[in-house]
């Protein structure tokens, strides 16, 4: 029980991260849409999968905190 309570805060800035990945995954989707081209040589439809991914993550990360 000791173990969760200090595992807890660790969650919850891990979810805060992956949130933060996630935002920018999004925001090169959306810059990908603008330029029609691909940013690191991944795709507008890559980066919103990323995206949608890594908020799935996050708010597994929240819940399991």
């Amino acid at each position: 029980m000791d173990k969760k309570i200090r595992l807890t805060p660790f969650t919850y800035y891990l979810a805060r991260g992956l949130f933060f990945l996630a935002f920018l995954a999004l925001f090169g989707a959306w810059l990908t849409e603008l330029t029609g081209g691909s940013l690191l040589g991944l795709s507008q439809q890559h980066l919103f999968y990323d995206a949608i991914v890594l908020s799935l993550f996050g708010i597994g990360m929240y819940l399991d905190g």
